[in-house]
Parts: structure tokens; sequence; C-alpha cells
């Protein structure tokens, strides 16, 4: 919620806190875009994990200098059992949730398979979610296809 003071805009705090990550906020404030107040401050959290999920699970383990085990392992190396690759793929991204977001508590990551469509992959994952002084729990739908994760619901 905006309140307009002449030329000086004052901003609600509690909506700025459901924008997301104190980067997304500056980044807002940057682009001078306005921050949705129609959600809680649960959903403004689910959102910032979200768009932090899509970035983190399609890092590749080995890829970043400063954090090597930041992101997924590259399931292209033969020392994962093709019968098993579906457990490594889902024990891969719950280590790397439970590594580098630490809003969320993952409960569990699922897979399930689509018949129609057999090269991709997914995902569920159950996690707990701060919301205030309570958890919320949530659900989190993850697609990979090619080796990516490509879409987050």
């Amino acid at each position: 919620m905006r309140r307009r003071t002449d030329t000086t805009e004052v901003w609600n705090s509690r909506n700025r806190a459901a924008a997301g990550s104190l980067f997304e906020r500056l980044v807002l404030d940057e682009e001078d875009r306005s921050v949705d107040s129609t959600g809680t401050e649960v959903q403004g959290t689910v959102r910032s994990i979200k768009r932090h999920l899509l970035r983190l699970l399609n890092a590749r383990e080995g890829g970043a200098a400063s954090a090597p085990e930041l992101g997924l392992v590259d399931f292209n190396v033969s020392s994962v059992e093709s019968n098993d690759l579906t457990q490594h793929i889902a024990a891969s991204i719950r280590r790397c949730i439970d590594r580098y977001e630490p809003r969320v508590r993952v409960r569990t990551v699922e897979c399930s398979k689509d018949p129609d469509r057999p090269l991709d992959l997914n995902f569920r994952i159950v996690a707990d979610v701060p919301a205030g002084n309570n958890k919320e729990l949530v659900q989190i739908d993850l697609l990979m296809r090619d080796g990516r994760a490509a879409h987050i619901r």
C-alpha cells in the first residue's frame, strides 16, 4: 500500500517485507515497480523462495568457485546408475535447498513421472515456510527438462 504525500512516496513496511528478500526489494525500488499488495506476507515469501529456487536449481555443482557445492550435481556422469537417477536427483535437490535456502525446511522431495512426457521429470517439494511466529506447510512443484529446472509452480 502506497500513500502519496506531495511528491514523496511512503511505503508501508509490512507490504514491502512481503515483496521478498532485501535485494529483491532494492530492485523494486531501482526499477520503480509497484509491490503487489494483494498477497499476504506468506505468499510474498513463497514467491521469493520460488524465484530463488529456480536460480539455485539451475546452477551446477562446481560451477561457482566461491561455493563449489552450490547447485545440482551433473547427472550425465556415468557413476549414477539409470535406475536410481530420480532418487539421486531428489537427494541433490534436497541437499541444495537445505544448504542454500535457509527460509525453507524441506520435509520431502518426491518424483512423479508423466507417461505422456517421459523425458520430463516432475518433483514435488513439501516444505515448511515461516509465517510470522508459525510455520506454513507449502508444496512446490518443479518441472525438469533436459537436466534443467524449467518451471516451478
